[in-house]
């Protein structure tokens, strides 16, 4: 019997969280699996949990590294082994459906296709919120690459795997980009659920120090170097092109050290100037348009003026609504942050009378001296008697998404920030 799928699970440090993810594994539908561990090293108690999972069921693999080399070499090393049709990776302190193995792979060996992907439920702990993340409309993703299988013939093909040179952060965007530019068959299914936990001190949640953000910037330059504008096509190339440049710029969001927001203007012109597009493609969707033009003209010292004023957050966009689509509505502006102020501020002077902010946290009760309600209660409404302004930039695309999810439409139900 040809074994279905192998899951690759890097570990390091995480025994408070790993028996809820192997329990999710071990009791997966889909029984004709395998769960390969790889022990980074790990300090903590984490082997000693492996260990007991492993004696009581012969389908988890043990890999135990002498010395840590970090997760992109644990999933590697994983996949070198690995005796599945398809490769799906799941990380320790996340947790799947216990259908979602067996829904993914059906549906890869009906539609015939090299990759699967689902749905996941991001659960904040800091905000104590719950968002869904629905990636289907999208062709590729730079989001949720766990929340995939991928048919292991192909990443071997196409010598598809994560980059283990200095790379401390961006590893999964540049394995994701190569996979879903090079094959020519990727499904999406609504209902099966990775549950992805956003970790106060987990490595993504931390503001860039200047080495994670030199790693984002190899990575950057590393996924266009590994794509083949002939293989891959102009679109495709052209997509991983937008979605990176756009990807350095944003950067600059989440790192405090001046002078390396200079340095990171200087990769953006000197990336701009190295990687044409070979056809013309809309930069300006998700960041300002000044800042686009200071990027076309070259200009560095125009271009890093802009940055830092974006990053003091003195930038923030115009909200713009039609006077039209807000009569007899009511007003609600969700978030409970930075933004918000900002986004009450432009609020007031246009005059919009705003009935309360939203946000999960149940602890907060008033904001500016408003009353702060729960998303779902207003959600939920059966009747669109109310606009909803996303103020997040940092968090806007998720609860664009859930918008989206209850059946709002942008720019008719809510609007959001760049």
């Amino acid at each position: 019997m040809i074994l279905e799928i192998s899951v690759i699970v890097p570990i390091y440090n995480v025994e408070f969280y790993l028996c809820r993810c192997l329990d999710s594994l071990v009791n997966q539908t889909l029984r004709n699996i395998e769960i390969i561990c790889i022990n980074d090293s790990s300090p903590d108690n984490s082997l000693a949990i492996l260990k007991k999972y492993a004696e009581k069921d012969n389908r988890i693999k043990i890999i135990d590294f002498e010395k840590n080399q970090g997760v992109n070499a644990a999933r590697n090393s994983g996949m070198k082994i690995a005796k599945g049709e398809y490769i799906g990776f799941c990380d320790p302190d996340d947790y799947v459906d216990l259908d979602f193995y067996e829904k993914l792979y059906e549906l890869a060996k009906n539609k015939n296709a090299d990759i699967v992907y689902g749905n996941a439920k991001i659960l904040n702990y800091l905000a104590k919120e719950e968002t869904i993340a629905y990636e289907k409309s999208k062709r590729f993703s730079l989001r949720c690459f766990w929340t995939g299988i991928y048919r292991k013939t192909m990443l071997k093909k196409h010598s598809i795997k994560f980059p283990t040179n200095n790379i401390i952060i961006g590893g999964d965007n540049i394995f994701l980009v190569h996979a879903t530019t090079v094959t020519e068959k990727i499904v999406f299914l609504d209902n099966p659920y990775y549950h992805y936990i956003r970790r106060n001190d987990s490595l993504a949640n931390i503001i860039l120090s200047r080495e994670k953000c030199h790693s984002l910037l190899f990575c950057i330059a590393l996924t266009l170097r590994r794509l083949n504008i002939s293989k891959v096509g102009k679109f495709r190339y052209c997509y991983a092109y937008k979605l990176y440049l756009l990807s350095t710029i944003n950067l600059v969001s989440r790192v405090s050290d001046i002078s390396m927001i200079k340095e990171i203007t200087k990769s953006i012109i000197k990336f701009y100037k190295k990687y044409k597009f070979p056809i013309n493609m809309n930069l300006s969707e998700n960041i300002p348009k000044s800042i686009i033009a200071a990027l076309k003209k070259k200009n560095e010292k125009e271009l890093f003026s802009l940055l830092l004023e974006w990053k003091n957050n003195e930038y923030y966009p115009k909200i713009n609504i039609k006077e039209s689509i807000l009569q007899n509505r009511e007003l609600y502006i969700w978030g409970t942050g930075a933004d918000s102020s900002k986004t009450l501020i432009q609020c007031k002077r246009n005059n919009w009378k705003i009935s309360a902010f939203l946000d999960s946290n149940k602890d907060i009760k008033e904001f500016n001296g408003y009353k702060v309600k729960r998303p779902e209660q207003i959600l939920n409404k059966a009747r669109r008697n109310f606009f909803i302004i996303i103020s997040s930039r940092k968090y806007g695309k998720e609860m664009a998404k859930s918008c989206k999810y209850y059946g709002l439409k942008k720019g008719v139900d809510f609007w959001k920030p760049y």
